[in-house]
């Protein structure tokens, strides 16, 4: 019996993030996002990372052989093209956002404390953009991309101060400066790109925890759209790590190496901060830290780690439905290479 989709349109904000991981089952031209056929025997994993990804949790598995029927998949065009087309299709404009609507008096210090942490992360992206191309330069496609991961994220940080500068809030001169930095990438390419698929998988529940939550209705707009495109990156990031891992299936010793690299990024992202230095893991971090933050945004750290173990499962090929599965899976892959 095989996995049938469908999608909850009262939930689907059309963020892109499952057309991006596999656009021959996903249609979102307009309105909500719809499914476009059904998966076949070999795409059933495309369908369950996008049903992980998405960040509103709007697709839903049916398994009934009634609803699985499914047409030939349509030839892809490159990897940057597809995305870059996808991203273009459903991005939100900076014009759109109802500054009208804003309830400066429902922007409350905490609401404010949260979103000044989530703006100065967002900063990081520049300092990230830089080594991507430096790290990443020889692959045409990614480093393409990049440009377009880069334009997008560059807008989190911008309207998020906006709304703050709206709300009253001032602030020193060089946040955004401070922001701009970053830790080095691993060595390993695929590492890294596991990194990112975790982070924006972290920063987009974040987002949709607050878009739920925020009493300020514009707040909860921005919130909503961020959370989207952190989703759609995740899903982005994940099609050029499996393409990168596709790379090395000819040597096994190569194809072990570099999963196990993967997980390990997955079991150091489960310690803490004090196990990574990523922007998004230390802005969680302080905000947990803070009472007044974490009384504001109550976010599922146990839900949205085990999102991220699922997903980062079906990136690399293992079988992980837990936590509690990331540590003996690792150390079995340490044992085989």
């Amino acid at each position: 019996m095989s996995l049938a989709l469908r999608i909850e349109p009262s939930r689907c904000t059309r963020c892109g993030a499952c057309s991006a991981v596999d656009p021959s089952l996903f249609d979102v031209a307009s309105g909500p996002c719809r499914v476009a056929r059904q998966p076949g025997a070999g795409e059933q994993l495309g369908a369950e990372v996008a049903r992980w990804i998405c960040p509103t949790d709007a697709i839903r598995a049916i398994r009934d052989e009634a609803l699985a029927p499914s047409a030939p998949a349509r030839t892809a065009p490159g990897l940057y093209d597809e995305l870059a087309r996808g991203a273009e299709s459903v991005r939100w404009a900076l014009g759109e956002l109802p500054w009208s609507d804003l309830r400066p008096g429902d922007a409350s210090p905490g609401l404010r404390l949260v979103v000044r942490e989530m703006a100065f992360s967002e900063n990081a992206t520049y300092s990230a953009t830089a080594r991507f191309l430096d790290t990443f330069g020889e692959d045409i496609e990614l480093s393409r991309w990049v440009s377009v991961w880069f334009y997008e994220e560059t807008r989190h940080p911008h309207v998020l101060l906006e709304w703050l500068r709206r709300v009253g809030e001032e602030l020193p001169p060089d946040f955004v400066l401070k922001g701009r930095v970053s830790t080095p990438f691993m060595r390993s390419a695929v590492g890294t790109l596991v990194t990112n698929v975790v982070s924006e998988i972290t920063a987009a529940q974040a987002y949709r925890y607050l878009a739920s939550t925020s009493p300020e209705p514009v707040l909860g707009r921005i919130a909503a759209l961020i959370a989207g495109d952190e989703a759609r990156h995740a899903a982005s990031f994940f099609r050029f790590a499996r393409r990168r891992l596709a790379g090395e299936q000819a040597s096994e010793r190569g194809s072990l190496r570099e999963r196990a690299r993967g997980l390990e990024v997955l079991h150091a992202w489960l310690g803490g901060a004090a196990q990574v230095t990523h922007p998004v893991q230390q802005m969680l971090e302080r905000l947990a830290a803070t009472e007044q933050a974490k009384s504001t945004l109550e976010l599922d750290f146990h839900a949205i780690r085990t999102r991220v173990v699922r997903v980062v499962g079906l990136l690399l090929d293992v079988p992980l439905r837990g936590v509690e599965d990331v540590a003996p899976a690792l150390r079995e892959l340490l044992s085989s290479r």
